[in-house]
């Protein structure tokens, strides 16, 4: 039976779509930025393999991405001659790039290593302190900064105060529902990071195309498709207002399903030579439409 991991890949692809769309706000590519991950746990790990995906996908070579991709635990950075579970072995920083450094706890990876993404899965409340913040937006003019720890009492910085902090220059979003910062006169849309704009779509897509499996590069289209719908329907945001979720999955299904075509794994043969005005039209005739019939209380 085909399957993916929600929790690693689909919090992967949310982050990046949302990442991807940040640094076209600010006119830049994903190869340029420098990208912090605090949280080294299933969902952080899944993120940090998506942006290094997205990386590769813009040309940067493998020796290039270890130098924009640093990935923290509870104990500091990962680096390759740290004793550490396997699954992180493949986002440790090789030590050598270290060489030189005052330290390798959160404040000083980010000044050293002159990050400009910051994206928060460690769960600890608070642990985005204004020195955190501020030591980012020392290094860009718009940091990304993303606290995207559920609940929202464990996010890692409240927006209004990263907001604050860099005098409203920071792209913020976050994984819990946050109202708009209102600041020096300008409203700041929060955007909301939730995995539910990945995986209705990837699944329904998979299912559509009835697939052998689901591959990686699937789940990387979902994510593509997710920024290229926001970019298209709300070009000054992270992401889509979650009450566009079934549109947005619309849109993620039809990708995945030309993925899945691609990578040779889809097995419902109609699908094949169909455009893609064609398959988006499959895709809406499919789609379940919640329809209910009035009622009224029993007298």
């Amino acid at each position: 039976m085909p399957s993916f991991n929600d929790d690693i890949q689909g919090t992967g692809a949310v982050v990046l779509a949302g990442v991807l769309n940040a640094c076209r706000m600010k006119g830049e590519a994903l190869r340029d930025q420098v990208v912090v991950v605090h949280g080294a746990g299933a969902g952080g790990a899944g993120v940090a393999l998506a942006i290094r995906e997205g990386m590769r996908r813009e040309g940067l070579s493998e020796a290039e991405i270890a130098g924009r991709v640093f990935v923290l635990d509870s104990r500091g950075l990962l680096t390759d001659d740290r004793h550490m579970e396997d699954y992180k072995r493949d986002l440790a920083t090789p030590r050598a790039l270290t060489d030189g450094w005052a330290g390798t706890d959160l404040e000083n990876v980010i000044r050293e290593g002159q990050a400009t993404v910051l994206l928060g899965l460690s769960g600890q409340a608070g642990i985005f302190s204004e020195g955190v913040v501020r030591a980012a937006h020392a290094n860009t003019t718009r940091p990304l900064v993303f606290p995207l720890s559920n609940p929202t009492a464990n996010t890692e910085a409240l927006p209004a105060d990263i907001l604050a902090w860099t005098g409203g220059q920071a792209i913020v979003a976050t994984g819990s529902p946050f109202d708009p910062v209102r600041l020096h006169g300008e409203t700041h849309e929060i955007g909301q990071g939730n995995n539910a704009f990945i995986f209705p779509g990837l699944g329904f897509g998979a299912i559509l195309a009835r697939v052998r499996e689901v591959t990686d590069e699937m789940v990387t289209a979902a994510a593509y498709a997710l920024a290229e719908y926001t970019q298209a329907n709300h070009p000054g945001r992270t992401y889509p207002p979650v009450d566009e979720l079934s549109h947005a999955s619309i849109h993620v299904a039809v990708a995945v399903i030309r993925q899945a075509l691609a990578d040779g794994v889809a097995t419902e043969f109609t699908l094949r030579g169909q455009s893609d005005a064609e398959l988006l039209d499959t895709v809406k005739r499919k789609f379940w439409q919640p329809k209910y019939l009035p009622f009224r209380p029993r007298e």
